[in-house]
């Protein structure tokens, strides 16, 4: 059965472009919150409000090393949603527009 509750959860976390963006380079592999921080152009304390979203949903994945903290994405939901919008929204896939 659909389940439309979870269904939206994972569409409204994912319908904000940074979270969106954070949730495609955590899927590829592991990174630090600097590291993030430094790719997608986010004062650590704004992606640390993204990042909190993204826990609170259970999207993401935390791992502590000392004083650094890891985020990873290995949540099946997302990785499907994630691969079917590449599919759509492919550079290969887009369909030419009718005149």
């Amino acid at each position: 059965m659909f389940d439309v509750a979870n269904s939206a959860s994972l569409l409204d976390a994912m319908s904000n472009p940074r979270r969106l963006e954070v949730l495609q380079i955590l899927s590829e592999r592991e990174v630090s919150v600097g590291e993030l921080s430094a790719k997608i152009g986010l004062s650590q304390s704004a992606l640390s409000q993204q990042l909190a979203k993204l826990r609170q949903k259970r999207l993401v994945n935390t791992r502590r090393d000392a004083l650094t903290i890891y985020y990873s994405c290995d949540n099946p939901a997302v990785l499907r949603m994630l691969t079917a919008l590449r599919d759509v929204y492919a550079p290969s896939a887009q369909l030419p527009r009718a005149s």
